[in-house]
């Protein structure tokens, strides 16, 4: 998305992180329905992971003027 506006981008992390809630909240409803180990923390640490690195390019991504502190 490197052509994509900076209001795009901001509209996109947006999109990720109202995703990431409903997901996260079934998926921990089935781990703890299913009974099984608490894989779900996986796939939250990774979710979560992938979402601050879409933060991270959101904010920094101003044509590389900033750094990242």
């Amino acid at each position: 998305m490197k052509n994509a506006s900076q209001a795009e981008k901001q509209l996109g992390l947006r999109i990720h992180a109202i995703a990431f809630v409903p997901s996260i909240i079934v998926l921990v409803v089935i781990n703890l329905l299913t009974g099984a180990t608490y894989w779900v923390l996986w796939v939250l640490l990774g979710w979560v992971i992938g979402l601050r690195a879409h933060w991270l390019s959101v904010r920094y991504q101003t044509a590389g003027k900033r750094e990242i502190p």
